[in-house]
């Protein structure tokens, strides 16, 4: 029974984590001497082993993780590619770098192929922002893992809404989205949109996502 318990518990805690953010709970716990360096090698083992399964299975071979510094060149490619095509603001290398704790990559065979970062206004709401996939694995679903990444680092940052504003209306409704209005979005107006040359003849659409709304929804049918 005794067993159970903490089974139990062990789960409730490692719910909706990363295989990276399990290893990390992991290296907590060794250097809080809570566990032994054998422990710790034996979970980074069955870590790596469980997602190799995962990755060997899944049809396209990607994985989605927090942005490090060596992301950083590929992330001012893909930013910049996008931004040419109009799809989002340039950024500037220094302030990807300054930023890099908000951004999310989305890797396959090694290589970065999608990313987008979470930037959290003063007041507590959230924008995915610089949202873009590689055009030649576009369609396999790398972009719905990113804002999935992002939504659920939100939660765990109790962010109570996130909002983007998006060209691909589609897209951004099929992963839970609702449509809203800009004028509800004083932080984003404040900070981009009026010193945007586009301001007048704005072709975005502001999309919202109420994450501890849905929080309390998938609490309740679970």
């Amino acid at each position: 029974m005794k067993n159970d318990f903490l089974s139990y518990v062990l789960l409730d805690e490692l719910r909706d984590n990363t295989f990276e953010e399990i290893y990390d709970k992991a290296e907590t716990l060794y250097r809080d001497g809570k566990i032994s360096e054998a422990d710790l090698k034996h979970i980074a083992m069955h870590v790596v082993g469980i997602n190799q399964i995962f990755l060997q299975q899944g049809e396209h071979n990607y994985t989605v993780r927090q942005a490090t510094l060596d992301d950083v060149d590929a992330l001012v490619d893909m930013v910049g590619f996008w931004a040419q095509q109009g799809q989002n603001l340039p950024r500037k290398r220094n302030d990807i770098v300054r930023n890099i704790q908000s951004f999310a990559v989305c890797v396959k065979d090694r290589s970065v192929v999608g990313c987008a970062c979470l930037y959290v206004y003063d007041s507590g709401l959230a924008e995915i922002r610089s949202l873009g996939v590689s055009p030649v694995v576009q369609k396999q679903g790398q972009g719905r893992a990113i804002v999935q990444f992002l939504l659920r680092r939100a939660r765990k940052m109790m962010i109570d809404k996130v909002f983007v504003l998006t060209r691909s209306p589609e897209f951004f409704a099929k992963v839970g989205f609702s449509k809203t209005v800009k004028e509800q979005l004083p932080e984003k107006i404040l900070k981009d949109c009026d010193n945007c040359p586009k301001r007048d003849s704005c072709d975005e659409i502001a999309f919202i996502y109420e994450v501890q709304a849905q929080n309390n929804i998938e609490f309740k049918q679970a």
